[in-house]
């Protein structure tokens, strides 16, 4: 799941469905997005859930697994959600900037 579902699956999907709800973004623009921040998502995902899932079957008890998995989903999905505006927000940042050293 880690290695094969996540980088190949979870990813791309995320990048095309949010790319698409945001409705900023041409499918051109959403693609050139993904292919530039794949690698450290992929790369990124695999480092938090490597040791997270040999956590959850190794300690967790087994009526706890899912919930225990919910709440580190929301923190890898806003992770994701991080690093797939974290150009945008640098960008409305500096055109800010750029607006108030011009006035």
């Amino acid at each position: 799941d880690v290695y094969v579902n996540t980088p190949f699956h979870l990813i791309p999907s995320f990048y095309f469905v949010t790319g698409a709800l945001k409705g900023k973004q041409t499918l051109a623009e959403i693609f050139e997005q993904f292919k530039r921040e794949w690698p450290e998502a992929a790369f990124g995902s695999a480092l938090f859930w490597t040791p997270l899932v040999y956590i959850n079957f190794r300690f967790i008890p087994p009526h706890s697994r899912i919930l225990f998995i919910t709440c580190l989903s929301f923190i890898h999905k806003s992770w994701l959600s991080w690093l797939s505006n974290r150009a945008l927000v640098a960008s409305q940042r500096s055109a800010n900037d750029w607006a108030r050293s011009a006035a």
